[in-house]
């Protein structure tokens, strides 16, 4: 499946880069597959990388949502912008902390003193 925008957006974050350059993501409300049995949660990060909108899928919305969040929590902490240094959230609890989840394992790009679960 191919979407070209997050359509109702439900949730936004603004993170910095390079200290004056915006990113935001957007997270989408969680919608019916077509198959008419799982949900999607379509995400995008506006501001850095393709900007390509992406989705996560789950048995229900709520599991869509959670996973939709750890794709993007695993993006940005896996970027280079944020492996530099690069990459900046105002409000997190420890320096680093960009205040997404990621999947358990790999939890270890977390900086210290974060879970993944702040805010």
């Amino acid at each position: 499946m191919k979407l070209k925008n997050v359509g109702v957006v439900v949730a936004t974050r603004e993170l910095t880069l390079d200290e004056d350059r915006k990113v935001e993501v957007l997270i989408g409300k969680p919608e019916p597959c077509p198959d008419g049995v799982d949900w999607y949660c379509p995400h995008q990060t506006v501001g850095r990388g393709s900007g390509e909108v992406r989705y996560a899928i789950g048995v229900d919305t709520v599991q869509a949502l959670i996973l939709a969040l750890s794709m993007v929590g695993a993006e940005l902490y896996y970027s280079e912008e944020y492996s530099a240094g690069r990459l900046t959230w105002d409000c997190g609890a420890v320096k680093g902390d960009l205040g997404f989840p990621v999947p358990e394992n790999i939890r270890d790009v977390l900086p210290c003193g974060s879970t993944g679960n702040e805010r």
